[in-house]
């Protein structure tokens, strides 16, 4: 119920506008029961990232262990944030702050067990590129053009819905397919 409240709030409210006695008004607990569990808002903030992004590791394993195809791979991730909007605002939009003389140090993506989930594209572009399905280059890169492009069909859907953007299946297919052709040998 904590986390629920805090991720509902952080969406919402931003980073700046959640409190832990919002928090706890919310989950129907006391503040009190709140710091026991989690010292800090922002510690709070990082165990539904960790929880979020440990989520989505599952969802992309799940689909590339029925079906190793990079295209529906990034439809998945894709998927995953339009069908959780909130998430997407919790995570996304919510700026990773390091406080000063604070005991929480470093980023959330510092070291994060979660995140190395996505590491499962890096396997898909190897294999893809050992296939011949795609040109040569450096995965990680690669990686993170896809990122880019997938997280810019994102923000827009979530963050502006009111905005013509047409179809929103369409939108996420035609990027997909735009990136996948830009990434196929030439040669």
């Amino acid at each position: 119920m904590i986390l629920r409240a805090a991720r509902d709030l952080f969406a919402s409210e931003g980073y700046e506008g959640v409190s832990m006695r919002k928090v706890a008004e919310m989950a129907g607990c006391a503040p009190a029961t709140i710091y026991s569990f989690f010292p800090s808002k922002r510690r709070l903030l990082h165990q539904i990232w960790e929880k979020v992004f440990q989520e989505l590791t599952e969802a992309l394993r799940s689909s590339y262990e029925k079906d190793a195809d990079l295209e529906k791979l990034c439809l998945v991730y894709l998927d995953f944030w339009l069908d959780r909007p909130d998430d997407y605002r919790a995570i996304f939009l919510t700026q990773d702050r390091q406080m000063a003389g604070s005991d929480d140090a470093g980023y959330f993506v510092d070291g994060s067990e979660a995140l190395s989930g996505l590491d499962i594209f890096i396997v898909a572009l190897s294999e893809a590129q050992a296939r011949g399905d795609i040109r040569p280059g450096d995965p990680v890169e690669m990686r993170s053009v896809l990122f880019c492009a997938m997280h810019g069909v994102a923000l827009g859907l979530v963050t502006i819905p009111e905005y013509n953007w047409g179809d929103p299946t369409h939108l996420k297919v035609n990027t997909v397919r735009a990136l996948m052709q830009g990434m196929r040998r030439t040669d």
